[in-house]
């Protein structure tokens, strides 16, 4: 079987996956640091560029529920991704139970930073 060569880390990044995008190539995705203070999206999204990052998305907050819960609170955190039906909105992952749901873009959430990259 053939297996994804990791991506070298910097000290505090922890690998999170990787995935075959539509160029055939992999794309892997590193988490460079949580916020656990609470702001909008909007502001969220300037803290994760100060740390050299984005905003993880919907797919990454998937798995980080399903392999890193413990990097993170049992809280909500922002992703991203915006509703495409309402721009007023932005989707959110709730750590407690595992949801996605929608929510105000000036609601007050925690954030999680990721870089995205192919090697």
């Amino acid at each position: 079987m053939q297996q994804i060569q990791l991506p070298p880390l910097v000290d505090g990044q922890i690998y999170l996956h990787g995935r075959i995008n539509k160029h055939g190539d992999v794309e892997h995705t590193v988490l460079v640091a949580v916020n656990d203070k609470r702001l909008p999206r909007d502001l969220q999204r300037e803290w994760a560029k100060s740390v050299g990052g984005v905003l993880y998305n919907r797919i990454d907050a998937l798995v980080m529920y399903n392999e890193h819960l413990e990097l993170v609170k049992p809280e909500a955190y922002w992703t991203d991704d915006d509703v495409e039906w309402d721009p007023a909105y932005a989707w959110c992952q709730y750590f407690s139970h595992g949801d996605q749901i929608i929510i105000h873009k000036s609601a007050e959430l925690r954030a999680v930073a990721v870089s995205r990259f192919t090697i």
